[in-house]
């Protein structure tokens, strides 16, 4: 094992807010997850190396390792506009260090959909994986990433993207569970008109720890980011995000958006919230926010005076903030799963 620097605020912060990164014992990888691939027209899947200048959210050290255990890649060239989406499953079932790496690459003026589905219900793991995604001009990819984690199994999820020319890239991704979640995202919007538009839905109940970097870096002009997360804590539930904006000398006109809100149900939780822009470009626009607590007393004093218990009320406010975002990913079937995880989802 060794101890790795995760999710590194660019931009450093107070150190006694325990923000500008998270330490991790990582274990030796010992093996790849066998994932599940339904492939649809217009994809082509090879074995292939990694980017050596990948740069993802979680940061070089998790990359680092990655290389040193050797992991490969599983390539996706995308020639064509996809009809189907792209769907990836893993189902881990082994109690050991498992991680693989994908490249997702959409030629220009090119559509596609990427549905990641990762389930560690039963398993007390350490399971990573790294993607890297590369968008020609005009391209626009959606990646979808449903995460179900057990209180005892860490997952570490890395995401890098490089966005040309008018390209855009969607993200989704809902977290439920885990006892450690690391969830990196950083966009390189160095394309004149690129744009990013991130959603991420979490629910924790327990001790669970999600940990979460998301990192827009504007270079190209004209370029956009929306960043939105949407989440519920309950029980013991710890959570960290860091939202950075980051404005680079040269990206005139770049707009960028951020709000995050949270629902905490208990007063144990524990909730780090640390949005943050970088500005080094006067010709840009960034704007961001945070709502962090119980629900306004005067929406749950109407709820209750139309005969809802406090109990049922909060209990339907957290599932609506899930389904909330499950509601943009367009693919009936996962919506549908994303529904019967919550149902079963245990406090």
């Amino acid at each position: 094992m060794s101890e790795l620097k995760l999710n590194i605020l660019p931009s450093p912060t107070w150190n006694w807010l325990r923000m500008n990164d998270t330490d991790y014992q990582m274990k030796k990888t010992d093996g790849y997850g066998s994932p599940s691939i339904v492939t649809t027209a217009g994809v082509s899947e090879s074995d292939g190396i990694f980017p050596a200048e990948f740069d993802g959210g979680i940061g070089p050290d998790f990359s680092k390792r990655l290389d040193e255990d050797q992991v490969h890649a599983e390539v996706f060239d995308i020639n064509a506009d996809t009809t189907d989406p792209l769907k990836i499953a893993f189902d881990y079932d082994e109690e050991s260090a498992l991680a693989n790496r994908f490249v997702i690459n959409v030629a220009a003026g090119k559509k596609a959909t990427v549905i990641m589905n990762f389930a560690a219900m039963k398993s007390a793991g350490q399971y990573s994986v790294q993607t890297s995604a590369v968008l020609e001009k005009d391209a626009e990819l959606t990646i979808v990433q449903v995460m179900r984690t057990s209180d005892e199994a860490v997952f570490l999820n890395d995401i890098g993207t490089e966005i040309a020319d008018s390209a855009k890239f969607n993200l989704v991704q809902i977290a439920l569970g885990g006892k450690n979640v690391f969830l990196g995202v950083k966009n390189h919007l160095s394309g004149v008109k690129s744009a990013i538009d991130m959603k991420l839905g979490y629910y924790l109940t327990g001790d669970n720890n999600l940990d979460v970097n998301y990192i827009a870096s504007h270079t190209g002009k004209k370029t956009k980011c929306d960043i939105y997360a949407n989440g519920v804590l309950r029980d013991k539930a710890v959570k960290t995000f860091r939202g950075t904006i980051d404005f680079i000398k040269g990206c005139k006109g770049a707009l960028g958006n951020e709000l995050e809100d949270v629902l905490m149900m208990d007063k144990t939780v524990r909730n780090k919230t640390i949005p943050v822009i970088l500005c080094a470009e006067e010709d840009v626009e960034g704007n961001h926010g945070a709502t962090i607590g119980k629900l306004a007393a005067d929406l749950l004093f109407y709820l209750e005076s139309r005969g809802m218990t406090e109990e049922a009320v909060y209990e339907m406010m957290a599932r609506a903030r899930i389904d909330a975002v499950a509601a943009s990913i367009d693919d009936e079937e996962t919506r549908e799963q994303v529904g019967k995880y919550l149902d079963e989802f245990k406090r």
